[in-house]
Order: C-alpha cells, then sequence, then structure tokens
C-alpha cells in the first residue's frame, strides 16, 4: 500500500488534475475491495486498510490543492490575476493541442506610460488594475486574457468568437474614461490603445510565433492613428524581417562607424544670412547601401538603440564644428535633433555637458530639437529645457502645429524657436486655409516670444508667403538641400 501511495503522490505531482483523479479512482477501487472483505467475508484485519484508504484521500486531496495553488501562482500575473508570460504559452499550447481555429489578439496601451509617470506607480497600477477587469469581463465567456509585460496584453479566443468584433469591444472598453482616487483627488484617465489579431493556424502553428505575428500586426496598427487594429498578414512579417535586418545594421553602424551627418542650412528670410545647421544623419553600409533615416529611425526607437544614435549624434557634430564656431563663425548655430526617450531621461543634460565638455564646444552655438512627444513626462522635459537655457543652449520645439499639446502649456515652455512643419508648408501656394493656418501658427510663435523657422520650403512661391507672414528663419530646398561637412564649411566662409 505505502508504494501505491508513492505512485499516487509522484501523479499528482505530475499533474495535479489528472494525477488525483486517477488516484482517486483507484482510491475508491482499493476501498470497494476492502470493504467487501471486512462485510463480505467477515474479514476483520481488513479494517485499517479503510482507514488507511481515508487518510490517503485527505492527504492526496490536500497535496492536490496545494499543488494546484502553486500552479495558479507560477502562471498568474501578481498585479492583475490574469495569466502571465509563462501562463498564457501554455494554455494557447492546450488550444493548439485541440486542434480547432482560435485567435490571439495583441493589445498594446499607447499612453500608459504618460499617467504612470505624471502620477505615479500607484495611479498606473489601479489603471492597469481596472483594464485586466475590464478585458476579464469581455472574454469571460469567449477565452481567457493575460498580461505578457508592461503595459502589454493578450486575448485568446475560442473558435466560436468573432475576432473583430470582440477587438473593437475591448478597444472601447479600454478607452473608456477610468477614474482614480490619489491623495483625494480624483484622476479621469483617457486611454488610447492599438490592437494586432492574428490566427490559428493561418499565422502560425506554435505560441510564440503566433504571439510574435499578433505583435506585429499590432505595431502596425500602433503607426496608423486610423487604425484601431489590424489583422496580421505575411507582408507585415516581411517587414518585420526587414527590421531585423535594419536593426542589425544600426548595431553595426555604431560599432563600425557607418552612420555620417549631413547638414542642412537655414537662413534669415529677409536676407538670406546663413543663421546656422540643422544636424541630420545617415546610414550607408561598407556595399554602398543607403538606408534611410525614415527607415531606421523607428527601428532604433523601438529597440531603444536611438539612445547609441543620439549620442553618436551629439559628440561628432560638436566635434565638427567646435573649432569653426569658436574660432571663425561666432554666431553660427548648430541645431540636434533629440529623442524622446532620450530627452526623458533625468540625465540628459549631464550628456549634453559631457559632450561640449569633450569637444570645447560652446553652449550658445548650440540647439537642441524636441518635439512634443518629448514632453510627455512633462516635469523632466520642463527641468531639462531650464537647465539648458540657464547654461545659455537654444531650445527647438519641432513639427510646431502637427501634435497634441494644449496651447496653453506650450505657452509656458522656456523654448527660443518654433519650427512649422513641412506638411503644414506644402499647400500654402493653392490652399487659403493652409496659408491662413501656417500665418496664425506663426503669429502663436511670436506671441509666446519665439522666433519662428519654416521648414521643407521648396519653391520661390513659398518662400514669398512666408516672408510676407513675418516668418524669421527659413530651411529647405529653394535655398540649401543637406550638405556634406566639407561643402557645410565652405558655406561658412562665404559669410
Amino acid at each position: 500500500m505505502a508504494c501505491q501511495l508513492m505512485v499516487c503522490i509522484l501523479m499528482v505531482r505530475v499533474s495535479c488534475k489528472y494525477g488525483w483523479i486517477i488516484s482517486m479512482v483507484w482510491l475508491v477501487y482499493y476501498l470497494v475491495l476492502v470493504l467487501s472483505l471486512v462485510f463480505g467475508k467477515k474479514v476483520i484485519g481488513a479494517i485499517p486498510g479503510v482507514v488507511n484508504c481515508f487518510l490517503y484521500t485527505v492527504v492526496l486531496t490536500f497535496l492536490a490543492k496545494l499543488l494546484s495553488a502553486k500552479e495558479r501562482e507560477i502562471h498568474t500575473d501578481a498585479l492583475t490575476g490574469l495569466l502571465n508570460r509563462k501562463g498564457l504559452f501554455r494554455c494557447i499550447q492546450d488550444s493548439i493541442d485541440f486542434k480547432r481555429p482560435f485567435h490571439i489578439i495583441y493589445v498594446d496601451l499607447g499612453n500608459f506610460r504618460l499617467y504612470n509617470d505624471n502620477y505615479g506607480h500607484s495611479v498606473g497600477d489601479d489603471i492597469m488594475k481596472t483594464v485586466a477587469n475590464r478585458m476579464r469581463k469581455a472574454v469571460a465567456k469567449t477565452g481567457f486574457a493575460g498580461r505578457i509585460g508592461g503595459d502589454e496584453f493578450v486575448i485568446v479566443t475560442n473558435e466560436r468568437t468573432n475576432p473583430q468584433q470582440l477587438t473593437c469591444d475591448i478597444l472601447d472598453s479600454i478607452c473608456d474614461k477610468i477614474t482614480i482616487e490619489a491623495q483625494k483627488e480624483s484622476i479621469d484617465c483617457y486611454l488610447n490603445a492599438a490592437a494586432g489579431v492574428a490566427a490559428f493556424p493561418y499565422n502560425a502553428k506554435d505560441p510564440e510565433s503566433l504571439i510574435r505575428c499578433a505583435d506585429i500586426a499590432m505595431y502596425e496598427a500602433a503607426k496608423k492613428p486610423s487604425s484601431r487594429y489590424v489583422i496580421f498578414s505575411s507582408e507585415m512579417s516581411t517587414a518585420m524581417d526587414r527590421a531585423v535586418v535594419v536593426d542589425r545594421m544600426i548595431r553595426d553602424g555604431l560599432e563600425n562607424n557607418w552612420f555620417y551627418m549631413v547638414y542642412q542650412p537655414q537662413f534669415t528670410a529677409g536676407n538670406k544670412k546663413l543663421r546656422g545647421f540643422e544636424s541630420l544623419i545617415r546610414l550607408k553600409t561598407p556595399d554602398e547601401t543607403f538606408v534611410s533615416p525614415a527607415e531606421f529611425i523607428p527601428v532604433a526607437e523601438k529597440n531603444e538603440l536611438i539612445l547609441s544614435v543620439d549620442d553618436y549624434v551629439m559628440h561628432h557634430v560638436m566635434a565638427d564644428f567646435a573649432d569653426i564656431v569658436t574660432k571663425t563663425n561666432p554666431d553660427l548655430v548648430i541645431a540636434i535633433n533629440v529623442s524622446a526617450k532620450n530627452f526623458s531621461l533625468e540625465n540628459f543634460v549631464d550628456k549634453v555637458v559631457d559632450s561640449m565638455c569633450q569637444t570645447g564646444f560652446p553652449a550658445k552655438n548650440l540647439e537642441i530639437e524636441i518635439t512634443e512627444y518629448c514632453l510627455a513626462n512633462s516635469d523632466v522635459a520642463i527641468s531639462n529645457i531650464q537647465r539648458l537655457r540657464d547654461m545659455g543652449v537654444q531650445v527647438a520645439l519641432d513639427d510646431f502645429g502637427t501634435g497634441y499639446t494644449s496651447l496653453n502649456y506650450l505657452a509656458k515652455l522656456p523654448v527660443n524657436l518654433l519650427k512649422v512643419d513641412k506638411s503644414l508648408i506644402d499647400e500654402i501656394e493653392h490652399d487659403e486655409k493652409s496659408l491662413s493656418f501656417v500665418k496664425s501658427v506663426i503669429s502663436i510663435g511670436h506671441l509666446m516670444g519665439c522666433e519662428v523657422i519654416s521648414e521643407g520650403v521648396e519653391t520661390e512661391g513659398q518662400l514669398g508667403l512666408l516672408k510676407d507672414d513675418d516668418c524669421d528663419f527659413i530651411q529647405g530646398y529653394v535655398w540649401g538641400k543637406p550638405l556634406n561637412y566639407d561643402v557645410a564649411v565652405n558655406l561658412t566662409k562665404e559669410i
């Protein structure tokens, strides 16, 4: 009996559910056998076997419940109570084993970090719990949900579910107002989310590949504000494979110095006096393959390589122009673009100072260009802007007129320069509304105490209208394309 008990314990240890069921079937059989001896054949010596049978049942049931609770803990996300990554993979594999079609929905909370950073992790945790509860309700009868990490979730549907309708329902529930009570204050949160959908067995046949396909589709949806969700297609996989190649090129480029800089001149609108240059990074491999910034910068941002790219630009640009601005052109302004991820770091200004110290580049000749996305972590952003201004570094707000931040907030930013985005300039010759809008943007910039530069100016007609609207500076092909370093230096000698 002891050996048989050990076998039962091992079965329960291997599988709480099925091991316990098999053990109970055997114990019932054994109990019937023993009872037949006691009552049928009057074998009194078999009575201890009945007692042992009951004791073994209690022990195995307790052990099964203990192991089951431990297993749930291992497969459950501690914060939300949903499945964690390990639990998701196990349940997806179980669904695959049934060999019936199902869908994976990958959901990303696009602006969750804005609330988490501004109000603290306790508010962020409460938001995450609310989202998890809404997902749990949405899939209660159609599948299961899990948190795969950070602000990303995965939902698995059954074969009878319409994945498009369920995705819309989930996104609607996430985007409904979430009210959080924090420090005796009610905070209304409005999340935005993007989702990607993949299908078994049509897109992939293992858990990791299915989740990857849904993640790829979600990334496509996140890139298109008009698309709440995207269904995976093989073309997306090709694009993601290309992203892996580009990622490798970026890493090799940083290591082997494949990156190089070009400089687009900026001029005073009234008299075409050279103001300075905007620094633009380029990538070319040893086999002369040119990789567009429009391709490698999004990849670098997604994989955190953008921090290294920014640091590369900052050091090389300052080194290129340190002697020129200190010895021959003391009024020349050199602008450097900085990513939102870099600018939101508390040590960003320290990195700027380090580069200036290493290269001898003066603060008054440096201009840091940021976009409104840099303002997501507003406390750090304003602090960094103010520290740069106190050092004498100029700060420009790029893509002005295309973002979402309120004018009341922008007016409080201590920036020097506003850059009117090219997309606003393109139609001003042919569309009166576009022209009026650009004129308003320029006026707003001046009211904020900033100078204004229009980028992407390509025709004499655009140039004339911008001059009439009192734009301070011009940047674009009409007066100057991006130049190699030697050509840019020659242009400074003509001043």
